[in-house]
């Protein structure tokens, strides 16, 4: 059976509340969560809460990309996560909020989230997540968090792992919703 599209929203809009839950509980669930990575936290729902939604319907594959991108699966490419999408924030005290939230970020193995870094010439440059969930049956991704540092090639970088994630996600889900 074929979701409607007037469903699209709500799935969506269900979809990002999981992926919201999942991001605060790093510091929700914390025995002892810092002030810092509580403002972190705040931050960064502030920052979310402005962002739109499109589905993606025809996805065409990554063309050649400057960035080589790596799945975040240890707590040093989690570091160095937080640094790049840090960079988001303008201000070095709100930067230091969101690298002290995102380094709290845990993964277990059935996690819905993966979280992805591109490096440019050997540094890491770019970040972005998806988070993908069942929905009658169907895998439904949605990428986010895309960003990368202000260099002078800061659209191309967010334009690759953009690429790159769209076709990630396209590979295993039905659906592949992209907030920005």
């Amino acid at each position: 059976m074929n979701k409607r599209s007037d469903d699209m929203p709500l799935i969506t809009e269900k979809l990002i509340t999981l992926k919201n839950a999942w991001m605060a509980s790093h510091v929700t669930d914390a025995e002892f969560p810092t002030p810092l990575s509580e403002l972190g936290l705040h931050l960064y729902q502030l920052a979310h809460s402005e962002l739109s939604t499109q589905i993606i319907d025809s996805i065409i594959s990554p063309s050649e990309s400057s960035l080589t991108f790596y799945p975040v699966d240890c707590h040093p490419l989690t570091i160095r996560y937080a640094l790049v999408y840090s960079s988001y924030w303008q201000q070095e005290d709100q930067q230091q909020a969101i690298v002290e939230y995102l380094t709290q970020i845990m993964f277990e193995a059935d996690t819905k989230a993966q979280l992805y870094v591109g490096f440019y010439n050997g540094k890491p440059a770019a970040t972005g997540m998806i988070y993908t969930d069942i929905n009658d049956d169907k895998k439904i991704s949605l990428v986010s968090d895309i960003h990368a540092l202000p260099l002078p090639n800061q659209t191309q970088l967010m334009q690759n792992i953009e690429q790159f994630l769209l076709h990630t996600a396209q590979q295993t889900s039905a659906t592949v919703i992209l907030q920005k």
